[in-house]
């Protein structure tokens, strides 16, 4: 009598039935999906299976299903963790089973619309992406031309303005004769006077408009005659003794100051007092 026909008569009693390994895999892995059924592994080769119910039942008389057969041997380490796969598998199959095709094609489909979706989305991006750098790069370009045109023609206005003065410097020196000024003999005193006064009227209403322009452009002509010397407003060019003013007082303006916003723009030169040796 073989191994298999000895094991069979006393686990048959016990409600366990006996296969070789090779024989009994592919009906194992059938059973634990559908009734719940578990499986151990002996030393000798040979594979048993119980229900749920005979396993329970061993445990309530304290005799787990492990000690049945072989003499009570107790079971190999690799019986938990069989166990354990065979646990997830069933779970899968739970979860397979649960969803029908029609649920899944549900699903693929809806996962296509929502790829779609993203699809577009990410097609937007780009292309407002793809504008914003267009219009930086036109925005840089006009900043640009538009640079170089205020470097170019920053002074514009003021060479406007400056025209008139131009203007009026002409018909000053043209208020004098050609004639007048090559004729060597002498002249009637009184149309000599006629022209200089005539000469001197000109400038003066040429400096009155020049300081017209410089004021619009923010430009401001100082006469500091009489003040405290300041070395931040005045360049002293040299000393006067002068008893009647305090020492250090400009005296004499050489020429004078400009400030373009209260910003000295140019110095004035000027002479200043000194104290009178007793």
């Amino acid at each position: 009598m073989s191994v298999l026909a000895r094991c069979s008569a006393p686990l048959a009693a016990a409600g366990l039935r006996v296969g070789a390994p090779q024989l009994l895999a592919p009906v194992a892995a059938s059973l634990l999906a559908t009734s719940g059924s578990a499986s151990w592994r002996f030393g000798s080769g040979f594979a048993f299976s119980t229900s749920a119910a005979a396993r329970r039942a061993a445990a309530a008389d304290g005799k787990p299903d492990a000690e049945a057969g072989n003499g009570g041997a107790a079971a190999e380490p690799g019986e938990q963790q069989a166990e354990e796969q065979q646990q997830a598998a069933e779970q899968q199959q739970a979860s397979a089973a649960g969803l029908s095709p029609d649920d899944l094609a549900q699903a693929l489909a809806e996962a296509q619309q929502a790829l779609e979706e993203e699809r577009k989305r990410s097609q937007d991006v780009k292309d407002k992406l793809l504008r914003t750098l267009a219009d930086m790069e036109n925005l840089r370009e006009r900043t640009a031309r538009t640079t170089q045109e205020a470097k170019t023609f920053a002074v514009q206005g003021l060479v406007k303005n400056l025209l008139e003065v131009a203007d009026t410097l002409e018909r000053a020196y043209g208020s004098v004769p050609d004639a007048d000024v090559a004729d060597t003999s002498e002249i009637d005193r009184d149309r000599a006077l006629k022209l200089l006064r005539s000469l001197r009227d000109g400038v003066m209403m040429t400096d009155t408009m020049l300081m017209k322009v410089f004021a619009k452009e923010g430009v401001t002509r100082y006469d500091p005659v009489n003040q405290p010397f300041d070395p931040n407003l005045h360049n002293a060019l040299f000393e006067v003794p002068d008893a009647t003013k305090e020492p250090s007082t400009v005296a004499v303006v050489v020429k004078r100051g400009y400030m373009l916003n209260d910003r000295v723009v140019r110095a004035a030169d000027v002479g200043v007092t000194r104290a009178m040796e007793e």
